[in-house]
Parts: structure tokens; C-alpha cells; sequence
């Protein structure tokens, strides 16, 4: 059967009249649309210059009439496939040509082919492209736009009094503490999570990475200053936030999600009086999530600190609840002066000359808390918001110290021992009962 052209005319009571042309062969229909930009028509046609040298010489098993493709490759490709220019086209075709040697032209023929969805987690250097292009956009590791809960609802949270304080995004210095991520697509997703998410805000964030990492980084297209292993990178961003007169806002380099919980704030409730943990699961379901930006966890927490009331001890460090379990952050106080604030995500405020220990290689941020208590009195950890972190099981980065035996933390915890008597006691309820901690500022002789 042999393809015929016809004009067929729609006409509609309030749209113009449109004429367009079409074929139909074996009842396929399609519109004949001529190209109407010339530059472009002409441009997919020029013959593509080769490079110095020519162009490299196809694998044995590529098809005739396809050569290797110079340029960059797209970034789903499976490990073992090719990609290339078919030199039998006139315009410029791009071929995919699998292990076998066979050919297809489309990203969904080759996912037909292999029966699954291809995307940046196929290997690491589809990763890597895909992550210099997110960051490029500003999008997350799913190339979508960030998205937060409204700050009103987080905002209404704070007195009156600590509204006051609210201070704008550039007001922060965030410093991300990280290494050794990028040569991992797991490490690549984190960080793409991190900088997406304070670049929503408005905020380019500054990644503090030892020297063997720098240029890995930056081909990401990321803000990165050398800041060594990971005692020396936190104090060079407190220094650096300290010069700029900016508030410092460290962060891990793996946090997926922040998010602050609006429930109940009482701890007996109904049939569960009395105990303060099913109190606290029942608080938890019935509370309201709001997922929020890093820069509304930040402003939130320093809005706190600096509402303190006058007489009362003034913080200068503040931060997020330090386990995921929600209920028992609900079986206790909104608010703690005291406790642990945990390093994967703090605010420290302008007039504190706390720094990290270079002693610890690992607990330094226990350290870091009792050294804040004793300078200023109080610390401030909300115990409704919470980071969502997966750095013990990561791969890479710059608090990656811990050894199979356990001695690191344990050396680190004879540390803290001595240079905090009274305060530390081993858990027992974690880990071999050995290396982990917990704290009581009270204790302290």
C-alpha cells in the first residue's frame, strides 16, 4: 500500500482554524511538519570534525556504519555498552550498541532489552555525571525540586520573644564536614541530598574535605576548601565562620531529610500514664511532621538560643535530637539544656571560642558539648526536630575512624573519661557495652 498525503482542516467554536498536512501508511497515521529553523536543520547535518588523531577505533563487536561517539556520553548507560554515531544517517544519529553488538537508537529500547529502568545507580560513572548535572539545576538525586513544609508552621513553634531573633539565610555559614564520598554512588547521593537542599534555600554551602578529596569535588561543582581529617576540618569552619561574622552551621554529609514533630507535649496521656515511653509512641503518631530545609532547622535553633530568658545561662550551641526514635525524644522535654548535641548537625553562635579537641578522632563532639556546658552553661538540643543520617554504615567520609575491634572508640572514650571525670558511663546497652557512652552533665565531679 502506498503512503497518500491529505490536508485535513479542524475547526473549533473558539479556536482558529488550523490546516496541517498528513500521511497514512498501513494505518499509521503521521503529521508532516516541516522544519522551520534552518540553523538547526543545517547544523544536524555538518559533518562532525574528528579529533586529533581520528576518531578511535570501534570495539570488534560494534555493527558496521556505527564509530565511537566523542562526546559526552549520557549518563544511564550500563556498564559494557557503547556509545556511538551512525555513519550511514545523514543527520546525527546516536547508537547504543550493547555487549552482543547489537544496536538501538532510544534510552527505553535499551531498558526493553534489558528489562529493567536504567538511571544514574547503574555505575559510578553514570553517578558522577548525574550528580554534576543535579547540582548544576539545583534539583535532588531524583532531579526533582526541593520541597519544604511552610515555615509559618515550624515558626509558630517559638515565642514571641525568640521570633524576635529570627536572623535571614545569610546570615549562616554552613560548612559541610565530608571525604572520600564521590568515588562511591551511595556517597554521590548524599551528597547531592545535602547541597540540594541548602541550595533550595538560597545558600551555597561550603564542603571542607581533605587534600586526596579536593579535586574530585570540585569537579562536581561544589564550594570546597581543604580542611584535612575531620577535627581539623571542623575547627577551620569555625574559624572561617568566626571571620566571615556568620553563625557556624555544620553539617554530615549524608543527611537525607530534617524534619520537626508538632505533638502533645505532655508525658502522661490517658492510659498510658505512667509510662513515658508508650506516652511518648502515642505523642509521636498523633504528632504533625514537617518536613523542613536545613536553613529553617538553623534559624529555628539559634531563634531558641538567643530567646533564652535574662538570667538564665545564654547557649551558643544548639542542635537536633540525636537518635530516630520519636517516640522517646516525646518522653522527655521539648527542650534540653544539658545533653549531648550531636555533630552531624549543629549551630554554633557568634561569641563562643569553643573548638573541637585534636585529640578525639572519633566522640568529638561529646567533647565538644562539654566544652560548650562549661564555658557558657547550657547548650540548646530541640528535641522535636530530627536528622535522618546514614554515616556508620556509608561508605567514605570524614568521621570514617572506626575500626572492626572497637579500640578507636574506646581509646577516644579513655579521653573523655579523664578530661571529663564523672560525666561519661559505658552503655551496655549498645554495641559490645564497650564503645558506646552516655552522658549526664550532672555526674561531672
Amino acid at each position: 500500500m502506498t503512503a497518500s498525503t491529505q490536508t485535513k482542516q479542524r475547526t473549533s467554536s473558539d479556536k482558529p482554524v488550523k490546516k496541517y498536512q498528513y500521511t497514512k501508511t498501513r494505518g499509521k497515521v503521521a503529521l508532516i511538519k516541516p522544519c522551520t529553523d534552518p540553523v538547526a536543520w543545517a547544523a544536524r547535518r555538518k559533518k562532525e570534525k574528528p579529533p586529533p588523531g581520528g576518531f578511535p577505533k570501534p570495539p570488534s563487536h560494534w555493527p558496521k556504519g556505527v564509530r565511537v561517539d566523542v562526546g559526552r556520553p549520557v549518563y544511564w548507560l550500563p556498564q559494557g555498552w557503547g556509545q556511538g554515531i551512525k555513519t550511514t544517517c545523514i543527520a546525527r544519529l546516536v547508537a547504543f550498541v550493547s555487549p552482543e553488538g547489537k544496536c538501538c537508537y532510544h534510552r527505553y529500547r535499551v531498558e526493553e532489552m534489558l528489562g529493567r529502568k536504567l538511571g544514574p545507580d547503574d555505575n559510578l560513572g553514570s553517578a558522577k555525571e548525574w550528580a554534576k548535572t543535579q547540582i548544576q539545576a539545583g534539583k535532588d538525586w531524583r532531579g526533582q525540586q526541593v520541597k519544604f513544609d511552610g515555615q509559618g508552621k515550624l515558626f509558630a513553634q517559638l515565642s514571641s520573644r525568640q521570633r524576635q531573633h529570627l536572623v535571614q539565610s545569610e546570615k549562616f555559614h554552613f560548612a559541610v564536614i565530608s571525604a572520600r564520598r564521590s568515588g562511591d554512588i551511595g556517597g554521590l547521593r548524599g551528597i547531592v541530598r545535602v547541597e540540594s537542599q541548602i541550595r533550595a534555600c538560597g545558600v551555597q554551602p561550603t564542603w571542607y574535605v581533605d587534600d586526596a578529596s579536593v579535586d574530585a569535588y570540585r569537579e562536581l561543582g561544589l564550594k570546597v576548601v581543604v580542611g584535612g581529617k575531620l577535627v581539623p576540618a571542623r575547627n577551620k569552619a569555625l574559624d572561617d565562620a568566626e571571620k566571615l561574622e556568620k553563625v557556624c552551621v555544620q553539617v554530615s554529609d549524608d543527611i537525607s531529610r530534617w524534619s520537626y514533630y508538632v505533638g502533645s507535649e505532655e508525658l502522661s496521656l490517658g492510659l498510658f500514664a505512667g509510662n513515658k515511653l508508650l506516652a511518648g509512641n502515642q505523642a509521636a503518631k498523633e504528632a504533625d511532621r514537617l518536613r523542613i530545609s536545613p536553613v529553617m532547622a538553623a534559624q529555628f535553633i539559634l531563634a531558641k538560643m538567643r530567646g533564652v530568658a535574662d538570667g538564665e545561662p545564654q547557649p551558643r550551641l544548639g542542635g537536633v535530637f540525636p537518635l530516630g526514635n520519636v517516640g522517646m525524644s516525646f518522653g522527655v522535654g521539648a527542650i534540653a539544656t544539658e545533653h549531648f548535641i550531636l555533630g552531624d548537625f549543629f549551630v554554633q553562635d557568634l561569641g563562643s571560642k569553643c573548638h573541637f579537641d585534636p585529640r578525639f578522632s572519633l566522640k568529638e563532639d561529646y567533647d565538644f558539648t562539654c566544652s560548650h556546658l562549661d564555658a557558657h552553661g547550657a547548650v540548646m538540643r530541640c528535641n522535636r526536630m530530627f536528622i535522618v543520617a546514614v554515616h556508620e554504615t556509608n561508605a567514605g567520609g570524614a568521621c570514617s575512624e572506626r575500626d572492626d575491634s572497637g579500640e578507636k572508640e574506646r581509646e577516644n572514650i579513655r579521653i573523655l573519661q579523664e578530661k571529663w571525670p564523672g560525666v561519661f558511663s559505658l552503655n551496655g546497652r549498645r554495641g559490645d557495652g564497650s564503645t558506646q557512652v552516655t552522658m549526664a552533665w550532672r555526674r561531672r565531679r
